[in-house]
């Protein structure tokens, strides 16, 4: 995960994005272990759907291109996130963003989120998109315990 973060860190200088790890930033996979390459997956196609979205055709290069990724985990959970401040994702794409094949790139591409969300599934984590279009999305990746119900009459 380091080497990927390091060599997205020189894209991004390439990119005239500012790329950034979030303050905190921690995993340990004492805390939750997840295979190596599903961790480098998620956050390559995390970080690279950012860059993109920040360098499309039609973005405000005026405005500041930054991308915040961080990883935090804890013992049982883990949370990715990736937040950008490129195009954001039009209403009416985001029910479509997992599937395989979507892409508002062109054809030949949606694999990345795809291949993602079956990662996350599969390992029984979850996905939480906001975008707003011209703003920028966020995107939270978390595993690990859920919650339990707290019971008010108990």
């Amino acid at each position: 995960l380091a080497a990927l973060l390091i060599g997205k860190s020189a894209r991004a200088s390439e990119l005239n994005v500012k790329f950034a790890l979030r303050e905190g930033s921690c995993y340990s996979a004492s805390d939750m272990r997840l295979p190596s390459e599903v961790l480098v997956t998620i956050a390559g196609n995390l970080i690279d759907n950012g860059f993109e979205a920040m360098n499309e055709s039609d973005a405000d290069f005026a405005s500041p291109k930054q991308l915040m990724f961080g990883v935090y985990s804890r013992p049982d959970s883990l949370l990715i996130s990736a937040v950008d401040t490129g195009n954001g994702i039009a209403p009416e794409n985001m029910e479509r963003i997992f599937e395989n094949g979507y892409s508002t790139k062109g054809s030949g591409r949606g694999t990345g989120l795809y291949l993602v969300k079956n990662m996350v599934d599969g390992l029984g984590g979850s996905i939480h998109v906001e975008s707003q279009k011209g703003v920028g999305t966020s995107v939270a990746i978390t595993f690990g315990i859920r919650e339990e119900k707290r019971c008010t009459e108990c």
